[in-house]
């Protein structure tokens, strides 16, 4: 489990949040210069019209209403970078006021619905397996732990870390994830040492994992490594116990996300 921990720790420590808030116009509203400067700070009698769907964050809110900023945007949404752009003559950056009620009637939080990352968590099985055989034999030359290729039934639940690769209308994303499966292994006489299993059944193993989804257009392939460990006495004589596996999956919405959280990219 110590892997798992590890490998936990570093996929959520490479996600980071932003505290900011981003609001857009739901219709064309006229705002006025503000300056932050000014004492007692005055809102200017220059005016300027916002138009619908301009995001802007949250300055300080003041009793009569909000100072805000817009932001700047790709190239793919400039239609903020007038007002982001926008300078006094001592080159420092312009603010905008607006009423409790233009906020109320004209405004709403922006929500991404084609964000560039986004948290996802989401039930997912890996069909199939790959252990790595040891290179430690018996006394009769045979592998104590030989090459497997298995087909398990399993299903875990994973987070992840949805990425799009490329533009904006991108249909490509990469999917770092981790997570813990349930999986019934089979196992024999031929797996399980001193004789502590003399015939086929099957045992539950708790199994941690970390992989890599590629996306496109809702056609995904996985490619996972994981740890499975068996419990009790049959876990301390299976030979595959805590030793690494690697698995493939490839389908249409192998990996079901769900819980989206977008960022205010």
């Amino acid at each position: 489990m110590k892997h798992f921990s590890l490998l936990l720790f570093f996929v959520l420590s490479t996600a980071f949040s932003q505290d900011n808030v981003v609001y857009h116009f739901t219709k064309s509203t006229v705002i006025n210069s503000y300056d932050l400067k000014a004492n007692p700070q005055i809102v200017s009698k220059s005016i300027e019209i916002a138009q619908k769907e301009w995001r802007f964050v949250i300055d300080q809110e003041i009793a009569s209403g909000y100072v805000i900023r817009f932001l700047k945007w790709n190239k793919d949404s400039p239609q903020n970078e007038k007002f982001y752009e926008a300078k006094t003559n001592k080159g420092e950056r312009l603010y905008f006021y607006i009423t409790t009620t233009q906020f109320n009637d004209n405004v709403e939080k922006y929500v991404n619905k084609n964000p560039r990352w986004s948290f996802v968590t989401g039930a997912i099985t890996i069909p199939i397996k790959i252990r790595p055989g040891g290179d430690k034999k018996d006394t009769e030359g045979n592998l104590l732990r030989p090459f497997d290729f298995t087909g398990e039934v399993n299903v875990g639940l994973s987070i992840g870390l949805r990425i799009k690769m490329g533009s904006n209308n991108s249909k490509f994303f990469l999917i770092p994830s981790t997570g813990i499966n349930l999986t019934a292994i089979s196992i024999d006489e031929s797996t399980v040492t001193n004789g502590f299993v003399t015939s086929k059944t099957n045992a539950s193993s708790l199994t941690p994992f970390i992989g890599l989804i590629c996306e496109y257009d809702s056609f995904q392939i996985a490619l996972m490594t994981g740890w499975d460990n068996l419990s009790g006495r049959t876990g301390e004589n299976w030979i595959y116990q805590g030793k690494p596996w690697f698995g493939i999956g490839l389908g249409y919405n192998i990996f079901n996300t769900s819980n989206n959280k977008p960022n205010n990219d």
